[in-house]
């Protein structure tokens, strides 16, 4: 039986997105709000994060116990995730308590005290992860990476933000930025067992703050195919190979999909088996897209001892550079029977299938439906493969970011990378 999906603007001005599976016992249901670390300013970097923890602080009626027993004692989840772009809120729970799912995300989301005193103790909460992020390397990279292709802008400062800027954000600035940030900029998206009815119900009736669509004052960050070196002394060496992807609404983000799943997705990607498996130089190596609405990134991964990268980055630069040949016919419908198969497989996930909807939703301006996603990764040909890898690995294009590299011992990796 296929999924039923609706959108549909209440007349509240809430965007209302529900895809309903016949066969499913449980919901997943997220708020879903247009807003992340690239729209902040440079003193409230990581005030989205912020914000995000603090709203399950407490609400005029229920306290930070009550919020999270409410839906574990039903046997739920309930979580939340900021990205560059986007904040969401979420719960999985069984269908028949789909009613208190909603009700308490409206309720944290247009009814949070944000307390001093639980914004000073969150803060420190947020330190200690910020600690926590800058203590593990392989984690640390994502950031350094951003910083790197993407300075200047908005979206190249670390999503969780700095010790100094949650150190010194002022209460009335975090309640400015949930003021303008948050009103009119929700969707609310349900998946798996809903009742459409029933949600579209209660938001009428819980919402407060869905008129008013804010509209986003967003400037394309420009990608810069830079160096950066950061010097630490550590067991292995971390390092990004990066270059300019494709948007999330772009017509070629399947084929960079495809190209990404043949060169770095799992034990069978073509770096996987050239770096590790046949050479062994590193644990683990994986490419990654951030595809925004505007702006995308393809990068590469890989932690290695100092002595073997140099070799490692020959490597990558090698498979980038023969990508641009494509596919052979039998390669290509393998990575793309693959790729279909991960996105299908996870799609059995009503939370996955509503993490897909509001994703999609926010970055490319509407629900994707598994046959339109499917479809378009089917479609892409070994000459959208060619076009795309020349465009993405044209050399003066490749940025490079290495997390335990120091000054002195750059010069053998610039050697390569010219």
């Amino acid at each position: 039986m296929p999924l039923e999906l609706q959108d549909e603007v209440l007349h509240n001005g809430v965007r209302v997105i529900t895809e309903y599976n016949a066969a499913a016992k449980s919901t997943s249901l997220g708020l879903w709000v247009n807003t992340g670390s690239r729209d902040e300013g440079e003193s409230l970097w990581g005030c989205s994060h912020f914000l995000e923890h603090l709203l399950f602080k407490g609400t005029e009626t229920r306290s930070v116990k009550e919020i999270s027993s409410l839906i574990e004692n039903r046997g739920g989840y309930l979580n939340a995730f900021t990205d560059r772009d986007m904040t969401a809120y979420h719960a999985r729970i069984l269908s028949r308590d789909q009613d208190t799912a909603t009700e308490l995300l409206f309720d944290m989301l247009e009814n949070s005290l944000l307390r001093a005193p639980d914004i000073g103790m969150e803060r420190q909460v947020i330190l200690e992860e910020i600690k926590q992020a800058h203590d593990d390397p392989a984690t640390l990279i994502h950031d350094l990476y951003a910083e790197n292709i993407w300075r200047g802008s908005k979206a190249a400062h670390p999503i969780l933000g700095t010790s100094e800027t949650i150190s010194k954000m002022p209460l009335e600035d975090i309640r400015d930025y949930y003021e303008e940030n948050y009103a009119g900029n929700m969707i609310v998206v349900a998946a798996g067992a809903v009742n459409r009815e029933n949600l579209v119900s209660s938001i009428e009736n819980l919402s407060k703050k869905g008129r008013g669509k804010h509209a986003k004052d967003r400037c394309k960050p420009e990608y810069f195919s830079g160096r950066k070196y950061i010097p630490r002394d550590t067991g292995q060496v971390q390092l990004s190979i990066s270059t300019e992807g494709r948007p999330y609404a772009s017509n070629d983000y399947a084929a960079q999909s495809i190209i990404s799943s043949y060169l770095g997705l799992g034990a069978s990607s073509r770096l996987f088996q050239e770096v590790r498996e046949k050479r062994g130089l590193v644990y683990n190596i994986y490419t990654y897209n951030q595809s925004l609405s505007d702006v995308g990134a393809f990068s590469v991964f890989a932690g290695t001892s100092k002595k073997y990268l140099g070799e490692v980055v020959e490597i990558i630069l090698r498979e980038l550079e023969e990508m641009k040949q494509g596919l052979d016919p039998e390669t290509l419908e393998t990575v793309k029977h693959k790729t279909i198969g991960l996105f299908v497989l996870g799609s059995e996930s009503n939370r996955q299938r509503m993490h897909h909807l509001g994703v999609s939703t926010l970055r490319f301006g509407r629900p994707r439906t598994i046959e339109e996603v499917v479809s378009g990764l089917d479609s892409v040909s070994d000459d959208d493969i060619q076009r795309v890898a020349e465009m993405m690995f044209d050399r003066e294009k490749i940025a490079f970011t290495a997390l335990g590299v120091f000054e002195a011992e750059a010069g053998n990796i610039e050697s390569l990378i010219q």
